[in-house]
């Protein structure tokens, strides 16, 4: 009896201790709560630009290649790139041996034309005394028609102005020889700077490729191809973001310096230039890659957030917007106009409200925040 007693008494103990023990973790889970760090942003009134991106490369205003009017084979450089050139100064020197000999024979043609032009006029004077003599006596009846026609045959021929031509031909092979001569010299076309040289001594040119760019670096353009859906909302004269990596991560300002009124036939774009001023802080470089940022359609006075503050949800957009009791409530918006920063809200939220723009993707209605930039719902 005593032992049943005992036992009895011992489950019943077991079961108290189980009961607190129970009672204990469930208190444990209703206390403890996970807390959300997460930012906040006020809705606000703003005015907002969207923004369409084309790609480009920088080049100098003013650029050109500089391309031989000969082949031949380089036997000096003169320039190193960015070295500064200027206008018909030696950049390139080419081998003269060609055109050497070939000025020598042009003038020797021309030598001879001019003696060959000498003795013609030479027999023209004799040829035309003999016709005038001639003439005399046919008048005089001395001689026959046949005689004078026959002297004025020979005048004639010799006065055809043949060898007059055969001097300026010689000339004009000259003239095309000494040039030559002359093109073995390559020279700058301009005043600025060498942005690349692309032969080395050895090379033979090609008249297809150029041996160097000169360019002028004080003002820089950037040619982009803009589609016929955004071209109408492109205008000369305005200012656009130019974005240039490998110098910032911060954009400059360029403005609009053409807009071309014919698509191209190719690809149905419209080249768009753009101008960018260039300074010695910039160190903005003929070829790098630009990323040209035009606005293309722009709304003032619109509700505005953080892109970061939109969710998507169910194929809707939503926002947590925080509540008097600083919690998360979830609203559902619809979006407009967005510059890749902000969005443009039509409905949904009112101007004042707080957005969680920070940690949104972790709560819910539920979760507790503490707001890790101050912010609080007033």
């Amino acid at each position: 009896m005593k032992t049943r007693y005992r036992n009895v008494m011992v489950m019943l103990v077991i079961m108290s201790l189980f009961m607190v023990v129970s009672g204990c973790g469930k208190k444990t889970q209703e206390v403890v709560q996970d807390v959300f760090n997460v930012e906040t942003a006020v809705v606000k009134t703003i005015d907002i630009t969207k923004y369409s991106s084309y790609s480009g490369r920088v080049k100098g205003s003013n650029e050109e290649a500089v391309l031989p009017k000969l082949s031949s084979r380089v036997t000096a450089i003169h320039v190193t790139a960015g070295q500064t050139v200027r206008e018909g100064q030696v950049i390139v020197s080419l081998d003269r041996t060609r055109q050497d000999a070939a000025v020598q024979q042009a003038e020797a043609a021309v030598a001879s034309a001019r003696a060959g032009q000498a003795g013609n006029e030479v027999q023209r004077q004799t040829a035309l005394s003999n016709y005038n003599r001639q003439k005399e006596l046919h008048n005089a009846g001395a001689v026959s028609d046949q005689a004078l026609e026959t002297a004025k045959a020979q005048y004639d021929a010799l006065n055809t102005g043949a060898t007059e031509a055969g001097v300026a031909q010689a000339q004009a092979a000259l003239n095309l020889a000494q040039q030559n001569l002359a093109d073995c010299d390559i020279k700058s076309p301009m005043d600025g700077i060498v942005g690349r040289v692309d032969v080395s001594v050895g090379d033979t040119t090609s008249t297809q490729s150029p041996v160097a760019v000169i360019n002028n670096t004080a003002d820089l353009e950037v040619e982009v191809k803009v589609s016929e859906s955004d071209v109408s909302s492109v205008q000369a004269g305005s200012t656009v973001k130019v974005l240039i990596k490998a110098i910032s991560t911060e954009p400059l300002t360029g403005t609009i310096k053409s807009v071309a009124s014919v698509a191209d036939s190719v690809k149905r774009t419209y080249p768009v230039k753009v101008s960018l001023p260039n300074n010695s802080q910039s160190q903005v470089k003929s070829g790098m890659f630009a990323e040209v940022m035009l606005g293309t359609e722009h709304r003032a006075g619109v509700i505005g957030i953080p892109m970061a503050a939109v969710l998507p949800k169910n194929g809707e957009s939503s926002v947590y917007v925080v509540n008097e009791e600083n919690r998360a409530q979830a609203v559902i918006v619809q979006t407009g106009l967005n510059d890749g920063t902000y969005t443009e809200i039509s409905k949904g939220l009112q101007v004042g409200q707080k957005v969680v723009t920070k940690g949104n993707t972790l709560i819910d209605e539920t979760s507790v925040l503490n707001f890790a930039d101050g912010g609080t719902a007033k």
